[in-house]
């Protein structure tokens, strides 16, 4: 009989959970280089979306058409998110309303997909918060703002979550976005397709952890809670960097804004509720 030992088991584990990351990082890159090299920037703008597409797909056994758990929902929302950016231009009326239309489908759809009234009187709140968080990255994520602020608000996300000590398979979700946020950097700013998987992607991870680990629903605040507000406060926190920093400072500054993020969310747990 063949046996395993410890530091093959390990290795296993390690690529099991590591896997998801790096086919994504690989997605991003690729699409970018294929897109520098036909010279379309629809391509490199759909590098991030695509890459998150596959990366919660390979993360999360695929795309699943009736979901059980409420994280085999996140690929659907990156295709659908990914599929809207890629359908509509960046600026304008009808893309407004698109975006709107998104963040409210998405609040639906993370919140269980209720079908009759009486089920969605019962998560409405949820679907209301959902919906805001995506409008509010999507604002956050918009132009001016550095490529990196994508990258940033993942990186806050993965370390806020991985210093809870969360289930594995949410810091793999979180690091696939910021595998994916790879993809951004070299995108036409700006660009639906850029923003609107990353920003649906970011509120999807963060308000599911929230729901499904949290207590903030419920009357009551944990460090998940706090760690799922990490990547608001990178977003924020960017530009005010980028203004203070001096050169092409949009690596610096998200790697600082991260920081401060994971550190303001420990320290808040430590503060806050003394653990």
């Amino acid at each position: 009989m063949l046996t395993i030992g410890f530091w093959e088991q390990q290795a296993l584990l390690a690529w099991q959970d590591g896997r998801a990351p790096i086919l994504a990082a690989g997605v991003a890159v690729a699409l970018w280089l294929l897109g520098r090299l036909l010279r379309s920037a629809p391509l490199r703008a759909a590098a991030a979306g695509a890459a998150l597409c596959v990366g919660w797909g390979v993360a999360l056994g695929g795309l699943p058409v009736q979901p059980r758990l409420p994280a085999e929902r996140l690929p659907a929302l990156a295709v659908a998110a990914l599929a809207v950016g890629v359908a509509v231009d960046s600026s304008g009326r009808a893309a407004g309303l698109a975006r709107f239309g998104l963040a409210v489908a998405a609040g639906w759809w993370l919140a269980g997909a209720p079908l009759s009234d009486a089920e969605a009187g019962l998560v409405l709140p949820h679907m209301a918060c959902l919906a805001m968080a995506v409008l509010l990255a999507l604002r956050l994520l918009r132009a001016p703002c550095s490529p990196w602020c994508a990258s940033a608000a993942s990186l806050a996300l993965w370390g806020a979550l991985s210093a809870t000590g969360v289930p594995s398979v949410w810091t793999t979700l979180a690091l696939v976005l910021l595998a994916a946020s790879l993809g951004q950097v070299g995108a036409p700013r700006g660009a639906a397709a850029v923003r609107l998987p990353m920003a649906a992607g970011l509120a999807g991870v963060a308000g599911l952890a929230v729901l499904v680990l949290g207590r903030l629903g419920r009357g009551g605040v944990t460090r998940v809670d706090l760690a799922a507000l990490a990547p608001l406060l990178a977003m924020w926190a960017m530009p005010r960097l980028l203004a203070r920093l001096p050169g092409e400072a949009g690596l610096r500054a998200a790697l600082v804004a991260a920081g401060l993020a994971i550190g303001v969310a420990w320290g808040a747990g430590r503060l806050w509720l003394g653990r």
